[in-house]
C-alpha cells in the first residue's frame, strides 16, 4: 500500500479551511468512512500515512465544493506548492528559475512519497520556458492525484517567476501509459 508524507493532507486541509471556511473540513470528513476519518484525524506533517484516505478526502472535497471534474484538486495542488515552497524553500525562490524549482522538487520527491522517481529533461537552453518531467514507478494510479500534481507544478513555476503557467499531463498511468509525463510552459 502506497504512502504519502502527512504534508500532502495537511496542505489539503489548510486549502479547505482557507477557501471554504473552518467548518468545511468537518463537512468533507463527514462524507468519508469512519476508518478514513480516524486515519486522517491523526495526520501530522512528519508521519507517513496510507494514500487511500487522503485521496478519498480529495474526491469528497471535489464533490462537495467543486464541479465533479477534479479541477478543484488542481487548485489544491497549486495551494500546496505555495505552502510548501514558501515554508521550505522561501529564502531561495527569488533567486531561482522554474527549471531549478522543479528539478529540486524531483530530487526531494522520496521525502514525501514512498514510490516513484522523476526524470526531468534538461532544457535546451537556459531561456527555454518548457519543463518535461516523467514520473516512473509511482504506485498511486489515481486521477485526483494527477490533477493535484498538475496544479502543484503550475504553482511551483509561478512562484519562481513563470507567468501564466500551462501544465498538462501528456501521458498518464490512469489512461494505460507506463508512466506519467507532465509538460509545463510559461511566459
Amino acid at each position: 500500500m502506497a504512502q504519502f508524507k502527512g504534508t500532502v493532507f495537511v496542505s489539503t486541509r489548510m486549502f479547505t479551511e482557507k477557501r471554504f471556511g473552518p467548518e468545511a473540513v468537518e463537512r468533507v470528513l463527514a462524507q468519508l468512512t469512519p476508518a478514513q476519518r480516524e486515519n486522517l484525524s491523526q495526520i501530522t506533517t512528519v508521519g507517513w500515512y496510507p494514500v487511500e484516505p487522503v485521496l478519498a478526502y480529495h474526491y469528497a472535497l471535489d464533490e462537495m465544493f467543486g464541479r465533479g471534474d477534479l479541477a478543484l484538486c488542481q487548485e489544491v495542488g497549486r495551494f500546496s506548492a505555495g505552502w510548501a515552497l514558501n515554508t521550505i524553500f522561501k529564502f531561495l525562490l527569488r533567486f531561482r528559475t522554474p527549471h531549478w524549482t522543479i528539478e529540486k522538487a524531483g530530487s526531494v520527491w522520496s521525502h514525501y512519497h514512498d514510490s516513484g522517481r522523476w526524470e526531468l529533461e534538461p532544457p535546451a537552453d537556459k531561456t527555454e520556458k518548457l519543463i518535461i518531467g516523467r514520473l516512473r514507478d509511482f504506485q498511486v494510479n489515481d486521477r485526483a492525484f494527477c490533477m493535484r500534481l498538475t496544479g502543484w507544478i503550475g504553482g511551483a513555476v509561478e512562484l519562481t517567476g513563470g507567468r501564466n503557467p500551462q501544465v498538462s499531463e501528456a501521458r498518464c498511468a490512469t489512461r494505460g501509459h507506463s508512466h506519467h509525463e507532465y509538460r509545463g510552459t510559461w511566459q
